[in-house]
């Protein structure tokens, strides 16, 4: 699970679509996917059991303070 300092991005494949996206709010049935399709951007929402996660992705977040660079806690100590 991503903390406050990470952020997850869940890339899907969509197969009656043939597309690729990422979710973008989950549900308990259905959620919200967004792609791109000829530089114009989509957002639908599918059945859960209609796509597939194909990667999942967590990004960091970095401070930089004069002790060096650290991922930030919660309440705002350093590593």
């Amino acid at each position: 699970m991503a903390s406050n300092n990470e952020e997850t991005v869940e890339y899907v494949y969509i197969p009656d679509e043939g597309i690729y996206g990422t979710i973008i709010r989950y549900g308990a049935w259905s959620s919200l996917i967004e792609y791109y399709e000829g530089g114009i951007g989509y957002t639908i929402e599918v059945p859960n059991d209609e796509y597939i996660v194909v990667d999942e992705i967590g990004v960091g977040y970095l401070e930089e303070t004069e002790e060096g660079v650290s991922y930030p806690e919660e309440d705002g100590d350093y590593l």
